[in-house]
């Protein structure tokens, strides 16, 4: 399966989320596999939890980038326990 690759603008300083459609019921969780320099990850939780069984959750990323300049982050979703993930997403984050 190819990366679905999406583009985010930030500025300088400026804290923003990245919002990721997760299934912790089933173990299915996203980490970040690959950060650039000059971003920082403040923070990971999950933030709207399914009240549906097997349903989905959003787990919410907050990053800060602190230099100009395009940088990539990329995604993974898998079972912290298995080597392969069943899914990769790649942001490209275009700081001012």
């Amino acid at each position: 399966m190819v990366p679905e690759n999406f583009v985010r603008t930030a500025a300088v300083g400026e804290q923003f989320s990245i919002d990721q459609q997760a299934l912790p019921g089933a173990g299915y969780m996203w980490e970040i596999t690959q950060l650039s320099a000059g971003l920082e990850v403040i923070s990971q939780e999950v933030v709207s939890i399914s009240k549906t069984i097997g349903g989905y959750s959003v787990q919410r990323f907050v990053i800060v980038a602190h230099k100009t300049g395009d940088f990539s982050l990329v995604f993974e979703l898998k079972r912290r326990w298995e080597k392969q993930s069943t899914q990769t997403e790649i942001f490209t984050i275009h700081v001012i």
